[in-house]
């Protein structure tokens, strides 16, 4: 007679934890440079001129023959100002009209500074990235998931505890994890999300440069390379979330593989969750069992062979099974 026990949830939390390392060290050395950057405002000054002070305060800028707010949002008191000038409010192009020629020297000389700021602040952004990228090594290195792999790991192990304490009357070797076991995950661990980390940064921060350098020869638009940095926070932010998907979810399944087999299940039942997301060969593994050394093939397009778990987005789960252990 097989014996069969629950398996331990692998929790949301788990993913969030090694998401979260990540964000940090990507928020600290390199986002929130750049964000900071973005942020320089020339040296205090009360103008009397409200829209050179608008200017000077960044909150408009001329661009493409008008003035545009950097909210979209124009303030009355600058609206109003803009109007005394002879601008002319365009709702398609969001921005007040009046062309170059038109404006008072001091309005143009305000222009002037600020085109010079903004020029500064987005070289100081292209010599970040460029010394971002010429120390991607150490960056990398002090990315480590010691201690949450630790906190995934003893929770993952109380679980199964629990588990084979609700099971009587049958010969298990509870799982013990060890303090040098923990670290060699760990380190495994560290090590792989550390290449996948260099190798997702060395590809993406030099095209994320190359969008902050065409937005320079387009005019300096300062506004645009706040929605670059925007858009790069969130591709980041999504990179992160499905790394700490992947790996954590390989790392469990080999976790799994190792104590299970050590507890005495020799063998699992593939079990897929069947709400119409599920991989057509997964739902057919669904029920079946399989040795933990003979996988079946998980991805018919490349033959990979492997745990549930272990292919990208895979959200099946086993159940531990044994034909040695008895009652």
């Amino acid at each position: 007679m097989s014996v069969a026990i629950k398996d331990f949830k692998t929790r949301e939390q788990y993913f969030k934890l090694i998401q979260n390392v990540i964000m940090k060290h990507l928020w600290d050395k390199l986002y929130k440079p750049l964000y900071d950057i973005l942020q320089i405002k020339p040296k205090a000054s009360n103008d009397l001129n409200i829209i050179r002070q608008a200017l000077k305060d960044g909150k408009i800028f001329y661009i493409e023959g008008g003035f545009k707010a950097r909210t979209q949002r124009f303030n009355n008191q600058v609206a109003r100002e803009l109007e005394k000038l002879g601008a002319v409010y365009s709702k398609t192009q969001k921005m007040y009209k009046i062309a170059y020629d038109k404006l008072p020297n001091d309005i143009l000389v305000s222009i002037a500074e600020g085109k010079i700021l903004t020029q500064q602040k987005l070289d100081f952004i292209d010599n970040y990235l460029g010394d971002f990228l010429g120390n991607i090594n150490d960056f990398v290195d002090n990315i480590v998931f010691n201690s949450e792999v630790s906190t995934i790991l003893q929770d993952a192990n109380s679980q199964i505890g629990k588990n084979t304490k609700n099971v009587k009357n049958i010969n298990i070797i509870e799982p013990e994890l060890t303090r040098t076991q923990i670290e060699e995950i760990s380190k495994s661990y560290t090590t792989n999300m550390q290449y996948y980390i260099k190798k997702w940064a060395e590809k993406d921060i030099p095209e994320f440069r190359k969008k902050v350098q065409q937005a320079v020869l387009e005019g300096y638009r300062e506004d645009k390379v706040q929605k670059i940095l925007e858009r790069e926070y969130k591709i980041g932010t999504d990179k992160a979330k499905f790394l700490a998907q992947n790996e954590t979810s390989i790392m469990l399944a080999q976790y799994r593989k190792v104590t299970y087999q050590r507890m005495g299940f020799n063998k699992f039942k593939w079990v897929t969750i069947m709400d119409g997301k599920e991989r057509e060969l997964h739902a057919k593994l669904n029920g079946k069992i399989f040795s933990f050394d003979n996988p079946p093939v998980i991805d018919e397009r490349t033959g990979q062979v492997g745990l549930p778990g272990t292919t990208f987005g895979c959200r099946c789960g086993i159940i531990p099974v044994s034909d040695m252990l008895k009652y």
